[in-house]
């Protein structure tokens, strides 16, 4: 019933309809294409990164899998290297068909990812991973609040019990500057080099991904210890009415660059006048998340610490995950990976 092929640059009309009207109505890649160009358009071989599937009688788009190639901003990576799968959808007639298997078995068999990974797995999708003997889980979700701030608008501690100021170690050695992208290209790779999980990034995926993007703004920061640097974080604030909030969306180098950087967080809080720092992420070691601050949020613990901006929703949000890493292969999943931190409204 159905040919399913990587979708072509001549494609990306029918692409967009499909979004609008079996997606979401007015989705952000309906109403700036700019931004569908910058995430899923492969310039270099005149495609988008997705794979559709078109009904052979009608020659319509019926279903549709987005994916997200680390070479989309970094080149110089193997398109095969790590794949993030983003929209996954098929018609509501379509159902029943198995077109949305096809979908995933036409991407693996040709990208032949080394890695395929997606963030924000849905219910439906998961059992589907299990049976393919994927790994998935939930991201955990830390927080630091803003001690000079008393009275919250964006989130909900009241009731909770709990003391929100964790004592965490202070090393008058480490530091964070901010970084400029001369900084990213000639003072990190060591980083990158000393983190052993997946997946590989490179400091041309973090420019590209980051500092160019075409609507967000981000700022890097750079973990110095003495004179080296140890660690690169990705930030980005969000704002609600006259409220802020700093989301941790990628971190580069060891997990334990991370330790003894509470005075930092709080002076960065103080800074920018936010109520809270936040950090949802995988496979990032506990203690040294504890040892620099953070507090981890635990379902039903009272806590409502906000994922959502666009529009802005005062409440939590668990995002599964899935990866199809190696056996005993170390793994990192941040908030920047696969489409979970874009817009959602202009």
């Amino acid at each position: 019933m159905y040919e399913i092929r990587l979708a072509q640059e001549s494609d990306g009309n029918a692409l967009v309809q499909f979004i609008d009207e079996h997606w979401r109505k007015n989705h952000i890649f309906v109403t700036c294409k700019e931004l569908l160009d910058w995430q899923h358009l492969d310039r270099t071989r005149g495609r988008y990164n997705f794979v559709i599937g078109i009904e052979r009688q009608t020659q319509t788009i019926h279903g549709v899998l987005g994916f997200i190639p680390l070479s989309q901003f970094d080149p110089e990576i193997e398109i095969g290297r790590l794949c993030w799968m983003a929209i996954w959808k098929v018609r509501d007639e379509a159902r029943g068909n198995k077109l949305g298997r096809y979908l995933l078995s036409h991407l693996e068999d040709t990208i032949k990812p080394d890695i395929l990974s997606t963030v924000a797995a849905s219910a439906m999708s998961l059992p589907i991973y299990r049976a393919r003997g994927y790994q998935t889980g939930r991201l955990s979700h830390y927080f630091i609040l803003n001690p000079e701030i008393s009275d919250y608008h964006l989130i909900i501690t009241k009731d909770s019990g709990q003391s929100f100021v964790t004592a965490g170690a202070q090393d008058t050695n480490k530091r964070i500057e901010k970084a400029s992208e001369t900084d990213i290209t000639n003072g990190t790779a060591d980083c990158f080099l000393l983190q052993k999980d997946l997946p590989r990034k490179s400091p041309i995926y973090l420019i590209n991904r980051y500092l160019r993007h075409p609507i967000y703004r981000y700022q890097i920061y750079m973990i110095r210890d003495g004179m080296k640097t140890t660690g690169v974080i990705v930030t980005r604030v969000c704002s609600y009415g006259m409220s802020r909030a700093i989301r941790i969306v990628d971190f580069i180098g060891p997990s334990s660059a991370l330790s003894g950087l509470q005075g930092q967080w709080t002076s960065l809080l103080k800074n920018l006048n936010a109520e809270y720092l936040d950090f949802f992420n995988a496979g990032i070691d506990d203690e040294d998340l504890m040892s620099s601050g953070f507090t981890r949020r635990e379902t039903g613990d009272g806590i409502v610490i906000p994922n959502y901006f666009e529009p802005f929703s005062k409440e939590n949000v668990e995002i599964d995950y899935m990866i199809n890493a190696p056996a005993g292969q170390t793994y990192r999943t941040v908030k920047g990976d696969s489409d979970q931190d874009r817009p959602n409204l202009l």
